[in-house]
């Protein structure tokens, strides 16, 4: 007898994993969406499949397994909307990338609110959330995560250097010289990061 599973199988546990995933992050979309329980459920499943070739590519890099998608592709934003879009009107497709935009919104003002409080402890609580709103209001707007091409990545790793400056520059106005200071250690932690990521994709043009 042959050893172990076959290759594409998936066991409950992994779907169930999947379909857990998948609730957590866009259960509220569908819930939603005014359509029928049954095209629910086929949209959650398209939804839930892409989960589990994610996790699938993931589990094969652990394991040195070449996977025929990588897993960057699989991860991306672009592939899941192919997927789902292929099932959506064009409204609910719209109301997709609405929430997915808001999603992205949600998940960087919660990186910053983190950073932020562990890098800028000397920040009035005030002025922390000054410090957010004027970040969010430059670098949120229209935050995509940008998977088609290095040189786009390229483009919208330099958008962000430059609406990053811009924050900085009403900051300065905002907070007193020994505030700002105190932004700078949060804002320099950002910048380091904007330009490895720039060079990593500069490198790879």
């Amino acid at each position: 007898a042959q050893g172990g599973p076959p290759p594409g199988y998936v066991d409950n546990s992994q779907r169930q994993m999947a379909e857990i995933q998948a609730q957590m992050r866009y259960g509220q979309y569908l819930d939603a969406l005014d359509t029928t329980a049954q095209r629910k459920a086929e949209i959650g499943s398209v939804i839930t499949t892409v989960f589990l070739e994610r996790n699938e590519a993931s589990r094969n890099r652990t394991s040195g397994v070449i996977s025929s998608v990588s897993l960057e592709e699989l991860s991306s934003p672009d592939y899941l909307r192919g997927k789902v879009a292929e099932l959506l009107t064009d409204r609910e497709l719209r109301s997709f990338d609405e929430y997915e935009a808001s999603f992205q919104e949600r998940v960087l003002r919660s990186n910053f609110t983190r950073q932020l409080a562990r890098v800028s402890g000397g920040l009035t609580e005030a002025n922390q959330e000054i410090v957010l709103e004027v970040l969010m209001r430059f670098m949120g707007a229209g935050q995509e995560q940008v998977n088609r091409s290095n040189r786009d990545a390229v483009d919208e790793s330099q958008r962000q250097m430059q609406a990053l400056m811009d924050a900085r520059m009403e900051l300065s106005q905002l907070l007193s010289d020994s505030q700002m200071q105190e932004a700078e250690k949060f804002l320099g932690q950002i910048i380091t990061g904007l330009m490895t990521t720039q060079s990593m994709n500069e490198a790879e043009l």
